[in-house]
Protein backbone atom coordinates (compact mmCIF):
# COMPACT_ATOMS: atom_id res chain seq x y z
CA UNK A 1 0.00 0.00 0.00
CA UNK A 2 1.42 3.37 -1.01
CA UNK A 3 1.89 6.42 1.13
CA UNK A 4 -1.20 8.09 -0.31
CA UNK A 5 -3.29 4.99 0.30
CA UNK A 6 -2.01 4.82 3.86
CA UNK A 7 -2.88 8.46 4.39
CA UNK A 8 -6.37 8.01 2.99
CA UNK A 9 -6.91 4.95 5.13
CA UNK A 10 -5.77 6.81 8.22
CA UNK A 11 -7.98 9.78 7.45
CA UNK A 12 -10.98 7.57 6.75
CA UNK A 13 -10.38 5.65 9.97
CA UNK A 14 -10.04 8.91 11.91
CA UNK A 15 -13.14 10.35 10.25
CA UNK A 16 -15.07 7.24 11.14
CA UNK A 17 -14.09 7.57 14.77
CA UNK A 18 -15.08 11.22 14.83
CA UNK A 19 -18.43 10.44 13.27
CA UNK A 20 -19.14 7.66 15.71
CA UNK A 21 -17.91 9.91 18.51
CA UNK A 22 -20.41 12.57 17.53
CA UNK A 23 -23.31 10.15 17.36
CA UNK A 24 -22.48 8.26 20.53
CA UNK A 25 -22.95 11.11 23.05
CA UNK A 26 -26.37 11.94 21.64
CA UNK A 27 -27.67 8.47 22.55
CA UNK A 28 -27.37 9.20 26.26
CA UNK A 29 -29.82 12.07 25.85
CA UNK A 30 -32.60 9.96 24.39
CA UNK A 31 -33.86 9.51 27.95
CA UNK A 32 -34.04 13.29 28.37
CA UNK A 33 -36.02 13.59 25.13
CA UNK A 34 -38.37 10.87 26.37
CA UNK A 35 -38.89 12.50 29.79
CA UNK A 36 -39.64 15.92 28.28
CA UNK A 37 -42.00 14.38 25.74
CA UNK A 38 -43.75 12.40 28.49
CA UNK A 39 -44.22 15.56 30.57
CA UNK A 40 -45.62 17.45 27.57
CA UNK A 41 -48.07 14.63 26.76
CA UNK A 42 -49.08 14.35 30.41
CA UNK A 43 -49.73 18.10 30.74
CA UNK A 44 -51.73 18.11 27.49
CA UNK A 45 -53.77 15.18 28.80
CA UNK A 46 -54.48 16.98 32.09
CA UNK A 47 -55.54 20.14 30.28
CA UNK A 48 -57.83 18.26 27.94
CA UNK A 49 -59.63 16.63 30.86
CA UNK A 50 -61.22 19.99 31.61
CA UNK A 51 -62.12 21.48 28.23
CA UNK A 52 -63.62 24.95 28.19
CA UNK A 53 -64.25 27.82 25.84
CA UNK A 54 -61.64 28.43 23.14
CA UNK A 55 -59.96 31.47 24.69
CA UNK A 56 -59.90 29.85 28.12
CA UNK A 57 -58.26 26.73 26.68
CA UNK A 58 -55.67 28.82 24.85
CA UNK A 59 -54.92 30.68 28.07
CA UNK A 60 -54.44 27.43 30.00
CA UNK A 61 -52.24 25.83 27.35
CA UNK A 62 -50.13 28.98 26.99
CA UNK A 63 -49.66 29.37 30.74
CA UNK A 64 -48.69 25.77 31.46
CA UNK A 65 -46.44 25.22 28.46
CA UNK A 66 -44.89 28.68 28.84
CA UNK A 67 -44.09 27.76 32.44
CA UNK A 68 -42.49 24.50 31.31
CA UNK A 69 -40.49 26.16 28.50
CA UNK A 70 -39.11 28.83 30.81
CA UNK A 71 -38.09 26.07 33.22
CA UNK A 72 -36.19 24.24 30.47
CA UNK A 73 -34.54 27.53 29.41
CA UNK A 74 -33.34 28.18 32.97
CA UNK A 75 -32.18 24.60 33.41
CA UNK A 76 -30.26 24.82 30.13
CA UNK A 77 -28.08 27.59 31.58
CA UNK A 78 -26.77 25.10 34.12
CA UNK A 79 -25.80 22.50 31.51
CA UNK A 80 -24.39 24.52 28.63
CA UNK A 81 -22.16 21.85 27.11
CA UNK A 82 -24.88 19.20 27.30
CA UNK A 83 -27.40 21.50 25.65
CA UNK A 84 -25.09 21.83 22.65
CA UNK A 85 -25.13 18.06 22.28
CA UNK A 86 -28.88 17.73 22.78
CA UNK A 87 -30.04 20.46 20.41
CA UNK A 88 -27.08 20.63 18.07
CA UNK A 89 -27.08 24.41 18.40
CA UNK A 90 -24.73 26.88 20.09
CA UNK A 91 -25.88 27.21 23.69
CA UNK A 92 -26.76 30.89 23.46
CA UNK A 93 -28.97 30.37 20.41
CA UNK A 94 -30.79 27.41 21.97
CA UNK A 95 -31.21 29.19 25.30
CA UNK A 96 -32.57 32.36 23.71
CA UNK A 97 -34.97 30.44 21.48
CA UNK A 98 -36.40 28.62 24.48
CA UNK A 99 -36.68 31.88 26.44
CA UNK A 100 -38.43 33.66 23.57
CA UNK A 101 -40.98 30.88 23.16
CA UNK A 102 -41.60 30.73 26.91
CA UNK A 103 -42.09 34.49 27.30
CA UNK A 104 -44.36 34.60 24.24
CA UNK A 105 -46.56 31.85 25.69
CA UNK A 106 -46.64 33.56 29.09
CA UNK A 107 -47.69 36.79 27.36
CA UNK A 108 -50.46 35.00 25.44
CA UNK A 109 -51.92 33.74 28.73
CA UNK A 110 -53.08 37.10 30.18
CA UNK A 111 -53.80 38.50 26.73
CA UNK A 112 -56.40 35.84 25.97
CA UNK A 113 -57.93 36.24 29.43
CA UNK A 114 -58.09 40.02 28.94
CA UNK A 115 -59.77 39.61 25.56
CA UNK A 116 -62.25 37.13 27.01
CA UNK A 117 -63.15 39.43 29.93
CA UNK A 118 -62.72 42.62 27.87
CA UNK A 119 -60.70 43.97 30.77
CA UNK A 120 -56.98 44.70 30.38
CA UNK A 121 -56.44 45.53 34.03
CA UNK A 122 -55.17 41.97 34.26
CA UNK A 123 -51.80 43.39 33.14
CA UNK A 124 -51.58 45.67 36.20
CA UNK A 125 -49.33 44.21 38.93
CA UNK A 126 -50.65 43.97 42.49
CA UNK A 127 -48.14 44.42 45.32
CA UNK A 128 -50.33 44.54 48.41
CA UNK A 129 -51.43 42.66 50.43
CA UNK A 130 -48.83 39.90 50.29
CA UNK A 131 -51.43 37.21 49.63
CA UNK A 132 -52.72 39.05 46.57
CA UNK A 133 -49.17 39.76 45.41
CA UNK A 134 -48.32 36.05 45.42
CA UNK A 135 -51.65 34.88 44.00
CA UNK A 136 -51.34 37.38 41.15
CA UNK A 137 -47.58 36.99 40.94
CA UNK A 138 -47.79 36.13 37.26
CA UNK A 139 -48.49 39.80 36.51
CA UNK A 140 -45.27 40.99 38.13
CA UNK A 141 -43.38 38.00 36.73
CA UNK A 142 -44.27 38.95 33.16
CA UNK A 143 -42.50 42.31 33.48
CA UNK A 144 -39.53 40.75 35.25
CA UNK A 145 -39.16 38.24 32.42
CA UNK A 146 -39.31 41.02 29.83
CA UNK A 147 -36.76 43.10 31.74
CA UNK A 148 -34.37 40.15 32.19
CA UNK A 149 -34.70 39.21 28.51
CA UNK A 150 -34.23 42.79 27.35
CA UNK A 151 -31.08 43.32 29.41
CA UNK A 152 -29.67 40.06 28.03
CA UNK A 153 -30.24 41.20 24.46
CA UNK A 154 -28.34 44.44 25.08
CA UNK A 155 -25.85 42.90 27.51
CA UNK A 156 -22.84 44.38 25.70
CA UNK A 157 -23.98 47.86 26.74
CA UNK A 158 -24.34 47.02 30.44
CA UNK A 159 -21.42 45.88 32.57
CA UNK A 160 -23.54 44.31 35.31
CA UNK A 161 -26.24 42.87 33.06
CA UNK A 162 -26.10 39.47 34.76
CA UNK A 163 -27.38 40.90 38.04
CA UNK A 164 -30.53 42.10 36.28
CA UNK A 165 -30.78 38.91 34.23
CA UNK A 166 -31.02 36.93 37.47
CA UNK A 167 -34.51 38.40 37.91
CA UNK A 168 -35.88 35.60 35.78
CA UNK A 169 -35.28 33.23 38.72
CA UNK A 170 -37.49 35.41 40.92
CA UNK A 171 -40.03 35.68 38.11
CA UNK A 172 -40.20 31.89 37.81
CA UNK A 173 -40.88 31.53 41.55
CA UNK A 174 -43.62 34.16 41.32
CA UNK A 175 -45.22 32.22 38.45
CA UNK A 176 -45.01 29.08 40.60
CA UNK A 177 -46.78 30.83 43.48
CA UNK A 178 -49.41 32.12 41.06
CA UNK A 179 -49.96 28.64 39.63
CA UNK A 180 -50.19 26.95 43.03
CA UNK A 181 -52.52 29.53 44.56
CA UNK A 182 -55.04 30.16 41.78
CA UNK A 183 -54.02 28.01 38.81
CA UNK A 184 -57.02 25.88 37.87
CA UNK A 185 -54.82 23.13 36.41
CA UNK A 186 -52.56 23.02 39.47
CA UNK A 187 -55.25 21.83 41.86
CA UNK A 188 -54.26 18.24 41.12
CA UNK A 189 -51.67 16.86 43.54
CA UNK A 190 -49.43 15.59 40.75
CA UNK A 191 -49.36 18.99 39.05
CA UNK A 192 -48.60 20.71 42.34
CA UNK A 193 -45.80 18.24 42.97
CA UNK A 194 -44.39 18.96 39.50
CA UNK A 195 -44.48 22.71 40.24
CA UNK A 196 -42.67 22.22 43.58
CA UNK A 197 -39.98 20.07 41.93
CA UNK A 198 -39.44 22.62 39.16
CA UNK A 199 -39.28 25.51 41.64
CA UNK A 200 -36.78 23.59 43.79
CA UNK A 201 -34.63 22.83 40.72
CA UNK A 202 -34.62 26.50 39.64
CA UNK A 203 -33.72 27.58 43.19
CA UNK A 204 -30.89 25.05 43.17
CA UNK A 205 -29.55 26.37 39.86
CA UNK A 206 -29.62 29.93 41.20
CA UNK A 207 -27.81 29.00 44.43
CA UNK A 208 -25.25 26.99 42.48
CA UNK A 209 -24.51 29.89 40.18
CA UNK A 210 -24.30 32.46 42.97
CA UNK A 211 -22.29 30.30 45.35
CA UNK A 212 -19.34 30.14 42.98
CA UNK A 213 -19.08 26.36 43.26
CA UNK A 214 -19.42 25.97 39.54
CA UNK A 215 -16.22 26.02 37.50
CA UNK A 216 -15.61 29.29 35.71
CA UNK A 217 -16.80 28.94 32.12
CA UNK A 218 -14.49 29.65 29.24
CA UNK A 219 -14.69 33.13 27.84
CA UNK A 220 -16.69 32.72 24.70
CA UNK A 221 -19.89 33.93 23.11
CA UNK A 222 -21.90 31.17 24.76
CA UNK A 223 -21.13 32.39 28.28
CA UNK A 224 -24.30 33.59 29.98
Amino acid sequence: MGRDDTGKSTRNHSSGRETSGKKAPNKQFYLIYAIILAIVIFIAYILLQRPGETLRMVARFAATFGYLTIFIAILSSEYMAKMRKILGLPFLKAHHNLARIGILLILIHPLTLAIEAQDFRIFLPVFYPVGAFLALGGRTALYLFLLAAGIAIYRKKYKNWKKVHYLHYLAFLLVTAHALLIGSDFRLDIMRMLAFVMAAAVTGVFIHKRSGTKMKPRKNKDNI
